[in-house]
């Protein structure tokens, strides 16, 4: 998600990875470093196959300070899935976080992982 400032820990921040790319903050988050959908690479599947990706509901992103992010809103894109012939694919992943109003964040790094699920 790059990297923001927060203008004000009263009000809430939200910042959100848009399908194509681009993105869009609330006026309290400053971007300072613009955030990028996750992209993956998919190998050794089966050739000419669609298949799905699962993302879990919502997330936490931990860091300093007693403040977590909330992420959630996680799409996949493109919206139709399928293999190449070698049986390779590259998609992406989009998601947005949100503060709740109030909350107190140190500066640092904000993170953590979260498992897909690939089925074909």
């Amino acid at each position: 998600f790059g990297t923001i400032a927060i203008d004000n820990i009263t009000d809430n921040v939200s910042l959100n990875i848009r399908n194509n790319g681009s993105f869009n903050a609330n006026a309290n988050t400053f971007v300072i470093d613009p955030p990028t959908r996750g992209e993956f690479l998919l190998t050794g599947g089966p050739a000419s196959t669609t298949y799905t990706v699962t993302t879990p509901v919502s997330t936490t992103l931990g860091g300093p300070g007693p403040a977590t992010f909330f992420m959630d809103n996680f799409r996949v894109r493109p919206n139709s899935l399928v293999t190449n012939g070698s049986g390779t694919d590259t998609f992406r992943i989009m998601a947005r976080i949100t503060s709740t109003s109030g909350d107190s964040f140190g500066d640092g790094d904000y993170d953590d992982t979260f498992n897909i699920t690939v089925n074909f």
